[in-house]
């Protein structure tokens, strides 16, 4: 009678570990999964403060890309080119060196790209895009985007 009531407490207490062990990687991966998503809330609140920051930029220059780049470090491949300017930013929005010169530094990755495209009549798009350290501009996953239209002072 003695060795019943023995195995079935170890029984009981194997069942109880289990559904512990059940339980404790369930909640693993609910704090795995909580973190990803604020790491990507993250990036977009910079994403949306790096475009507006652009897009009220380009408003206040009257629509002219060149007037825009000169707000951003020259080092940073602010240059517009074929209506387009492309500035890239670190996770701090600053100025970052363009990706052919910053695999020399590499305590200076850049992790945001920021696209600003004439669509013509004084308005443009801007976009940001995410990348990780060094990677080519075409890799990069666009995380938010605007239109903007500027207005000029005649009306």
């Amino acid at each position: 009678m003695k060795g019943t009531k023995t195995s079935l407490f170890l029984v009981e207490l194997m069942l109880a570990l289990l559904l512990f062990a059940f339980c404790a990687a369930i909640c693993v991966q609910i704090f795995y999964a909580s973190g990803r998503r604020v790491r990507e809330a993250e990036a977009l609140s910079r994403a949306v403060f790096i475009a507006t920051e652009a897009a009220e930029l380009y408003k206040a220059s009257g629509g002219d890309l060149e007037k825009t780049a000169e707000n951003y470090d020259r080092l940073s491949h602010a240059d517009p080119y074929n209506g387009t300017l492309t500035v890239y930013c670190d996770e701090n929005r600053n100025a970052a060196l363009i990706p052919s010169l910053s695999s020399q530094f590499p305590s200076s990755p850049y992790g945001y790209i920021l696209v600003v495209s004439e669509t013509g009549g004084g308005s443009a798009s801007v976009t940001v895009r995410e990348s990780g350290e060094f990677s080519a501009p075409g890799e990069a996953r666009d995380i938010f985007s605007i239109d903007v239209k500027a207005v000029s002072a005649d009306g």
